[in-house]
């Protein structure tokens, strides 16, 4: 059976009420006041704030600098479920949580549902309602209640060498058929030298991306429960396709992020990259050599104009901050005003699209497009986000399901037998949303 087709508000609504219990047992619904204003230029109100992503420091300081009222405290932690994560988590449950998080769309509802993190509506739901779209906004939205602010979106991509397409007379795919035919060709034309794709078959977040692309929707809710639809038609449909691809040495399939995924695109053996509108920085960071010779495409579809989203991220308040007034100015100036967007993405090191439109000029002039040689990345990513599939929601278990599933795709790096890792990740999905306490739709 489908997930309902509702948005994600509405349709968690009716989940999301089921675990009302829980939320006050762990503090979730608590809107208590903050203790503090906002402080006087004599003495601030001093806030803390845990992020990994680039930039954040930066953005911090500028708005310090802005700010006399109000001294954040910018503590870096690792990326990674079994890093930042796991220390916010842990931190909440201590009592010595920030105030102020930077958390991926996929984890807010596990974040929630654990109870770790403040119902922020009253100070920040207004604010999201003005700049948000629907589609992002739906993702920091449960129950009708705003836990965070959304800073970026991440449409999915496709990142090529234009003067490699060119040696090997190819052109950009529009369609999954076309990209198959562009393989081929590559792998014929470059004497076995080259492939078309380096895949990164064991990035969950790649397959969800493309998954939700197809059709699929991984989570719903009917009525009170939550149901889990990992091992649909749609996500076989991408399964066996990519296995088709790896099976028949069509693509290379490395470990993604890892040395030998680098070494593969340096050396040119790989040249194109599927990716999301925050990968422009990172590919730009890591193959300075390769500058003037990127490009950046839609990504190819099954024959409607329709991609998914990867990563994107948002600002919550943890559960236990006193200090929400000051920390709402923090995040409100952090994903609405120009300059924050220009302090965070000054290094060049990422290239985020923010979910607010207003500011996507601003973040545009701190990119130096050289490296795609004076190719308007923000324009083509911008592109993409009404395109974006709609109705996808996170689960509430989705970052313990994740690690399930990353090892299980570990094991197909050579055999493309990728089916197994989502049916494994359907039976952990079920297992810990039962685990958790919540009503599970069969």
């Amino acid at each position: 059976m489908q997930p309902s087709t509702r948005s994600s508000s509405t349709a968690l609504a009716a989940a999301v009420a089921s675990l009302a219990l829980l939320l006050t047992a762990c503090g979730g619904e608590d809107t208590t006041t903050s203790d503090a204003g906002t402080g006087s230029a004599a003495k601030p109100v001093e806030i803390t704030y845990w992020s990994w992503m680039p930039g954040t420091a930066d953005m911090t300081e500028a708005f310090n600098a802005s700010h006399p009222n109000i001294k954040v405290t910018h503590a870096e932690i690792p990326a990674g479920l079994n890093g930042g994560y796991d220390k916010i988590s842990k931190a909440v449950k201590a009592g010595n949580a920030p105030d102020v998080v930077n958390l991926e769309y996929q984890a807010v509802p596990d974040f929630v549902t654990q109870g770790l993190l403040r119902d922020s509506s009253a100070e920040l739901g207004e604010s999201v309602k003005e700049y948000a779209p629907e589609s992002v906004r739906s993702l920091v939205t449960l129950g009708d209640r705003t836990w965070a602010a959304p800073y970026d979106v991440g449409p999915q991509t496709l990142y090529y060498r234009t003067d490699l397409f060119k040696q090997y007379g190819i052109e950009v795919p529009t369609t999954w058929a076309e990209f198959r035919a562009a393989a081929e060709k590559v792998k014929t034309a470059s004497k076995g030298e080259a492939r078309l794709l380096d895949f990164w078959g064991d990035d969950t977040a790649t397959w969800a991306g493309l998954s939700q692309q197809a059709g699929a929707r991984w989570y719903g809710a009917t009525d009170d429960a939550w149901k889990v639809n990992i091992t649909d038609p749609a996500t076989r449909k991408v399964a066996d396709y990519w296995k088709d691809l790896v099976q028949d040495d069509l693509v290379l399939n490395h470990k993604g992020w890892s040395p030998e995924a680098t070494k593969a695109v340096t050396d040119s053996k790989a040249i194109a990259l599927i990716g999301a509108s925050w990968s422009a920085g990172s590919i730009r960071t890591t193959y300075p050599g390769q500058s003037g010779k990127w490009a950046e495409a839609p990504l190819p579809h099954w024959g409607t104009p329709v991609t998914g989203a990867v990563g994107g991220s948002a600002f919550a308040m943890t559960k236990d901050s006193r200090k929400a007034e000051a920390a709402a100015e923090f995040i409100t100036w952090a994903t609405t005003d120009g300059e924050a967007v220009k302090a965070r993405l000054a290094a060049g090191t990422s290239s985020g699209l923010p979910a607010a439109e207003k500011l996507r000029a601003a973040a545009r002039s701190t990119f130096d497009t050289a490296f795609f040689a004076g190719q308007d990345v923000y324009a083509v990513a911008g592109a993409q986000v009404p395109n974006i599939a709609k109705d996808w929601t996170w689960s509430p278990v989705h970052n313990s399901t994740t690690m399930t599933m990353q090892a299980e795709f570990g094991k197909a790096q050579k055999t493309g037998e990728f089916w197994p890792a989502f049916q494994a990740g359907q039976a952990a999905a079920e297992k810990a949303i039962s685990d958790r306490g919540l009503k599970l739709a069969h």
